[in-house]
């Protein structure tokens, strides 16, 4: 197994980090009218937003960032969230912040039919220009996992990004969602994780990972014991995972180590290009709130100031500021190829003697297990993404009805679910998988078999 050679087409350059702060009443926003969960508006206040912007324009004074408020936060009428949003409106114009919609608690696709989180997107967009002016359009909209239907949708009104998959969630919150890219894409038709493979079966919308993982730890499914120690598999840019497992000082350690996996380990691998990003919910900065995060205006600006000092020329910049950027250099997924390698950072599940080398383009992701102790290589996923994928059919929690399994397995997945998802060395992959591979080869200048 090789690495990437050569970067031969031209792609984006960068290090780019898009962070974003969702305002909201309810924990889990199911639909308009319908919360489940804490009432976090006590948690949401005014005063909290500034207290978290300021943190981070003392670490980055140019930071720029997406602010995302959900249906209710949008909507509600009380003081507090009348102040909230104009105080976004101000941030919009004195920072350059990007202030928009998150839809349905990041899991519209597991509560709603299509057409009702379409509907719930156009009337969100009237909500915004009723405080943020007539004229005004996000450049992105946040949704954790968005359905294909959706994101067309979302396309037809001049909104071209979409933070629409949580890379390798399974098992855990109240949507499953692996089998993405966890760079950006243009989605199918068919599934919001796989990449479109034509012209009709293209959207128009560049699709983004809302959350950095470490790559290692991603391999679990939910939260489990790893040598007796709790491990939670969205270990990675977010507090929730970090600081409040493991402390202040650990917790941002592990969050910048996440990032480094993108902005520095695989930086020169993918043409001197890297990504990383993380959504963290403004009640967390509620010290001794509901989340009890321990955290406060202190623990943003730690986090913030690690990150400018460990990559110093990052780009902190809003989900829909890169998104466009991206979208000016490439047009389609044809020329889209990255390529990861990480070994694990020694905490949590990021067991230190495992690697993990992701080959990801339009034709197919790759993951390959090393054991650097005994030297071990074991193809741990392998999603084709040429074949025909296909979405559950529409939710209505109105009516009872949750599809909660949006995701899309292949042939072997990472998490090791199936009878299928057993590792098996890259010579006993079949001669289809290995032909997709050598056209990789071929074309993107690699060297995998």
């Amino acid at each position: 197994m090789g690495d990437n050679m050569s970067i031969e087409i031209q792609g984006m350059r960068g290090r780019y980090f898009c962070f974003c702060i969702v305002v909201r009443v309810n924990q889990i926003e199911v639909a308009p009218g319908i919360n489940v969960g804490h009432d976090e508006r006590h948690e949401n206040t005014v005063e909290n937003l500034v207290k978290y912007r300021q943190a981070i324009c003392d670490a980055i004074p140019n930071a720029r960032i997406t602010i995302a408020f959900s249906h209710e936060a949008l909507s509600d009428k009380s003081p507090n969230f009348v102040a909230l949003r104009e105080k976004a409106k101000e941030y919009h114009f004195t920072y350059g912040d990007d202030i928009t919609y998150m839809l349905g608690a990041y899991f519209s696709g597991a509560y709603s039919p299509r057409k009702a989180i379409n509907s719930h997107v156009d009337n969100a967009i009237n909500l915004l220009k009723s405080f943020m002016g007539k004229d005004y359009l996000p450049l992105s909209i946040v949704g954790g996992f968005v359905p294909a239907d959706v994101m067309e949708h979302i396309a037809s009104i001049g909104i071209h990004v979409v933070q629409g998959v949580i890379f390798s969630q399974y098992a855990v919150d109240n949507q499953d969602g692996d089998g993405s890219m966890c760079y950006p894409y243009y989605p199918s038709k068919e599934h919001f994780c796989k990449p479109a493979q034509s012209k009709a079966d293209f959207i128009d919308t560049v699709v983004l990972d809302g959350w950095t993982v470490d790559f290692v730890n991603a391999t679990y499914d939910g939260v489990k014991k790893v040598n007796g120690e709790a491990c939670n598999s969205r270990m990675g840019c977010g507090p929730i995972e970090t600081v409040r497992l493991f402390g202040q000082e650990v917790g941002i350690d592990i969050m910048v180590k996440s990032a480094a996996q993108m902005l520095e380990e695989s930086y020169a691998l993918n043409g001197n290009f890297g990504y990383a990003a993380s959504i963290w919910e403004l009640c967390l900065i509620e010290e001794n709130g509901y989340h009890r995060m321990g955290m406060d205006g202190n623990t943003v600006t730690s986090f913030f100031k690690k990150m400018k000092q460990t990559f110093p020329d990052v780009k902190i910049v809003p989900f829909g500021e890169f998104g466009n950027e991206f979208r000016k250099v490439h047009k389609d997924n044809e020329n889209i190829n990255y390529v990861f390698k990480h070994r694990g950072i020694g905490i949590g599940g990021s067991l230190s003697e495992i690697q993990i080398s992701w080959y990801m383009n339009s034709l197919f992701r790759l993951a390959i297990k090393t054991d650097l102790k005994t030297g071990e290589q074991r193809v741990i996923d392998f999603t084709d993404y040429t074949k025909p994928a296909f979405e559950p059919p529409d939710s209505n929690y109105r009516e009872g009805v949750v599809f909660r399994n949006w995701s899309l397995l292949g042939d072997i997945n990472q998490k090791g679910l199936r009878e299928q998802d057993k590792p098996i060395p890259l010579e006993e992959l079949n001669a289809h998988q290995k032909e997709l591979i050598y056209l990789a080869e071929k074309k993107f200048n690699l060297k995998i078999l």
